[in-house]
């Protein structure tokens, strides 16, 4: 029986840098596991992978009845890896809301509420008294400062900044340095598709019964996206059309001025002007100090869907 350690789908850098870094890790304790994938690397990740001379984990599009599951980064079923009804889940390593998986048995879940699973991750190796090789140090710090927007996020902890700084000494990097060229490596706009740039760091969620997308890319400067906004909501219209969402939201994230464009489907004006008391136009609105989806998105949208 294989054991898998898997991300979400459309994974970001924490969910596949946090899938090899714990199979290595439960691999250093005798167990056999295996990192996988569910979707395609994007740039940033493979800047990581490539720096730190590490191969990407194999892609896998579903799992069975012989499988055994670790799920790290998430713990909703529509995030997750099809088949996963099938397989048995083993352990949940995440920094999320509580989804939807349920489990035949009781399991291992260790869920914080930090900025980063790979900040668990590194605790796990602490507390486990396993040596954190340079590889694995490259691959932990690469995933806090990317999900933390190095330590700019309002998800951002003190542990995340405590484990960065650590990891970042045994390297000898600087933090910032680092961080910037991470997402400088990361920047995606001219290289993807608009349906690419919507779904390159995607995910799904339900509320109410009803199904919303939300996708983040992160730039530097919001003038990258100017001659393509259309492109990308017309994209994105199709998806709400293809996965019979209610709408589909895509947060454009400026790193440096710290805040969020909006860009949204019809049918999203009145819940993102009043969930967020926003003036909202047909299409867009600017969040100042807004970075994060998990903890500026989705819980406001949340209160608002499900009131």
């Amino acid at each position: 029986m294989s054991i898998y350690v898997v991300g979400h789908q459309n994974p970001d850098t924490d969910s596949i840098c946090a899938a090899i870094a714990y199979a290595n890790l439960k691999q250093e304790l005798g167990v056999e596991a295996t990192a996988i994938r569910t979707g395609k690397i994007n740039s940033e990740t493979e800047f990581v992978l490539e720096k730190f001379e590490v191969e990407g984990p194999t892609l896998k599009e579903e799992v069975g009845a012989d499988d055994q599951v670790i799920l790290v980064d998430h713990n909703e079923i529509s995030q997750s890896i099809a088949g996963l009804d099938e397989a048995e889940v083993l352990e949940v390593i995440d920094h999320h809301r509580i989804g939807d998986i349920e489990t035949g048995n009781p399991i291992y879940f260790r869920n914080e509420p930090v900025g980063c699973t790979c900040t668990i991750v590194t605790k796990l190796y602490q507390e486990n008294d396993v040596e954190i090789t340079d590889t694995m140090a490259g691959l932990l710090l690469s995933a806090i400062l990317s999900d933390t927007v190095i330590f700019r996020s309002p998800t951002s902890t003190a542990e995340d900044e405590e484990m960065a700084t650590a990891l970042a000494e045994q390297l000898g990097v600087d933090v910032e340095e680092y961080g910037k060229k991470l997402f400088k490596a990361g920047s995606v706009v001219t290289k993807l598709s608009p349906r690419e740039l919507v779904q390159n760091d995607y995910k799904e969620y339900e509320f109410a019964g009803e199904t919303i997308g939300v996708g983040q890319i992160e730039v530097m400067d919001l003038a990258e996206v100017d001659g393509i906004k259309d492109d990308i909501l017309a994209a994105s219209e199709k998806l709400v059309v293809e996965n019979d969402y209610k709408f589909l939201i895509l947060m454009v994230t400026d790193i440096l001025a710290e805040g969020s464009l909006l860009l949204f489907t019809p049918g999203a004006e009145q819940t993102v002007a009043e969930a967020f008391d926003v003036e909202a136009d047909r299409s867009e609105v600017y969040l100042d100090g807004v970075l994060s989806r998990k903890k500026q998105i989705i819980p406001v949208l949340s209160d608002y869907l499900t009131a």
